[in-house]
């Protein structure tokens, strides 16, 4: 998986940002999904709504951690990016080595993701899924009349 995502990743900036997703810019009606890694249940953590715009979404800069996991605040680069995929690493400080991988697929009106964040060790220690789907455009500021 990484292999293909490192080569991704290669194409990605040498193209810039002329790469296209198909996923379309709006409002988005997320699903925050936490996994037990050592069990695999799964509970709904959190629904949020999230608007995506398109330069965020050509610079590759629409996916977080949404639940309240140690690793949501770390700095998180892109490694991965395809018309119908993106995804990112997650590096946390020194003083929590842990680390988050996320990938996503695309769809025009839809995502799914998966993160995984490890500890020093490399063992999973939380799991979140996310699953949004557009619900129309992002809520525009009110214009006034010319």
């Amino acid at each position: 998986m990484f292999a293909v995502c490192a080569m991704a990743f290669t194409q990605t900036t040498a193209q810039g940002t002329g790469l296209t997703h198909v996923l379309q810019p709006g409002s988005y009606q997320v699903e925050v999904i936490a996994e037990d890694p050592a069990t695999g249940r799964q509970r709904t953590v959190r629904r949020v709504e999230r608007c995506l715009e398109a330069s965020a979404i050509v610079n590759h800069e629409i996916f977080a951690i949404l639940s309240d996991i140690p690793a949501s605040a770390c700095p998180k680069y892109e490694v991965c990016a395809g018309e119908t995929r993106t995804g990112f690493i997650a590096q946390c400080a020194p003083a929590n080595p842990s680390t988050a991988v996320g990938m996503f697929a695309l769809e025009s009106s839809a995502f799914r993701g998966r993160i995984e964040v490890k500890d020093a060790t490399g063992k999973v220690t939380n799991v979140e899924i996310q699953y949004g789907l557009r619900t129309g455009a992002c809520n525009a500021p009110a214009s006034s009349p010319q």
